[in-house]
């Protein structure tokens, strides 16, 4: 599950290269107005054009060519199914589980080989910061290797078939991956437990408040064929994606992912796409706290509205990311000038076009011991001036000045980003119908497009998003537990805040 980020920059949209009719990659980077044709035509400076279709299973598949500094290449199996498909009984926590047994269960090729993707495909893989992930929504697997010889990630593609179509179930093997996830569902449990309820005040209805974060509760005792149903339910062609990243030649990859998943024939029935629930405004509250003893000290108003649907162009993605960016910029200076002298993360905010469905803007400030009155104060005045009197002109060409800084580094860092980070960044991306846009070419849209937008612009834009969503004032802090009544106090102070302005609380 997703984390939100208190970055001083976030850049959570991931976007991709469009497809084209025949399914393979189709480069196209048309103009936008005012835009130098410069960008059309422009290589990046690390990535080739990524090749991307669809088996005529439904297997989708993407391959990013680039040089970067790593010795071999990474390879993502995504399966679309998570948490939200375990809709019948017995099924909570099974896709987790059934990600843990793809490393320890058997195959039908290799009945009595235990440990069978580890045992063969570890040889050729560097050690990754961890080798699978279960969200709401789907199930990741991932490898980073050692080597690009097409033999190599051969066996690898046909380690992940195997998992995909052929695991066995063996007994053992699942009881070994039982205890996996109930330990690491134990030392989750108090984030898990923050998040949820942070979700559930700021997008009540949505998948990751609908869904218990621990999700977990059948995994001890479900039988092997409740497990081997959801397994069935979920992994089929249509439901599957491969992603490889990395020096490889995408003709040959693309052979090598036919070769491996092409001749996979889904089970009938036809597989019926989950619905996600959206969340519900009418629900949203003012203002909520926790108390938990154990948990962190963080102020946050956050707007939540729906995520936009995919920008048409490859421009328009761009001057819709870059508006973020640039206003998340902006206002990160803003607080930081505040609290002069803080350390870093301890204010912030960021935008996110998350996966729950929502887009959502956040501003925190992550308060000392007793702080939370200050903190409430400080954000709801931020946020307060910025209706009102918006950007200055001064701060507005720092913003821009600073966010063409940001952007040249992530240019020049492009080929130290991980093959698996841009993987997993991919698969994100043709999820969602995005496109993935290089840090080098957003530099260039970003250096054409700034000068065009004044700080009245920049404040207008402010306005029309703050405002089109249900704002929300939420503190947590052990210290609340002090309080006889959380809710009025926070609403106090934030009413102090706002003083005489225009700008009241609900």
């Amino acid at each position: 599950m997703r984390k939100f980020c208190q970055a001083s920059m976030c850049l959570i949209t991931v976007p991709l290269f469009v497809l084209s009719s025949s399914g393979l990659a189709a480069d196209r980077r048309p103009a936008a107005v005012g835009v130098s044709s410069e960008i059309v035509d422009r290589p990046s400076a690390d990535w080739g054009a990524p090749v991307i279709g669809r088996l005529e299973n439904g297997v989708r598949f993407a391959i990013l060519p680039r040089q970067g500094n790593e010795p071999g290449v990474a390879v993502l199996m995504r399966n679309e199914g998570g948490f939200i498909a375990e809709h019948r009984p017995g099924e909570r926590g099974l896709a987790h589980l059934i990600e843990h047994i793809v490393f320890h269960s058997p195959t039908i090729g290799s009945p009595d080989d235990s440990d069978h993707l580890k045992r063969i495909g570890m040889p050729l893989t560097l050690t990754a910061p961890n080798a699978g992930s279960t969200s709401w929504r789907e199930s990741n697997y991932y490898l980073s290797t050692r080597t690009t010889a097409s033999a190599d990630l051969d066996v690898l593609l046909a380690l992940f078939r195997d998992a995909a179509t052929g695991m066995t179930l063996r007994a053992d093997a699942v009881d070994t991956s039982r205890g996996e996830v109930i330990r690491e569902m134990a030392d989750k449990k108090l984030g898990n437990e923050i998040y949820a309820d942070y979700i559930a005040a700021i997008a009540p209805g949505s998948p990751n408040d609908r869904l218990d974060a621990q999700n977990s509760d059948d995994v001890p005792t479900a039988s092997i064929d409740t497990i081997r149903g959801l397994y069935r339910r979920l992994y089929r062609p249509e439901n599957m994606m491969i992603v490889v990243v990395g020096n490889v030649r995408p003709g040959e990859v693309k052979k090598l992912v036919e070769k491996r998943f092409g001749d996979w024939i889904s089970i009938k029935p036809a597989y019926r796409q989950e619905t996600f629930p959206m969340f519900q405004r009418n629900l949203i509250r003012p203002v909520s706290f926790s108390a938990l003893p154990q948990g962190r000290r963080t102020a946050l108003v956050t707007v939540v509205m729906p995520t936009p649907v995919p920008p048409s162009s490859r421009d328009q993605q761009a001057r819709a990311d870059i508006m973020d960016l640039l206003v998340t910029r902006a206002i990160n200076d803003r607080l930081a000038a505040l609290q002069l002298g803080s350390p870093p993360g301890k204010v912030g905010m960021f935008i996110e076009n998350g996966e729950q469905g929502q887009r959502q803007i956040m501003l925190w400030d992550n308060f000392a011991a007793d702080q939370w009155k200050p903190a409430v104060t400080g954000l709801r005045k931020m946020t307060c001036d910025l209706a009102t009197s918006g950007f200055t002109a001064k701060e507005w060409a720092a913003a821009r000045h600073n966010l063409e800084a940001d952007l040249k580094q992530r240019a020049i860092n492009m080929p130290r980003t991980a093959n698996v980070d841009l993987a997993k960044d991919l698969s994100h991306a043709l999820a969602d119908g995005r496109d993935l846009i290089p840090p080098d070419e957003m530099l260039i849209y970003a250096r054409i497009m700034l000068p065009q937008i004044s700080a009245r612009d920049a404040s207008n834009w402010w306005r029309e998003q703050w405002g089109s969503g249900i704002e929300h004032l939420r503190v947590e802090a052990p210290d609340l537990a002090r309080v006889q009544n959380p809710v009025s106090a926070i609403r106090a102070a934030a009413v102090e805040a706002a003083g005489t302005s225009t700008c009241k609380f609900s």
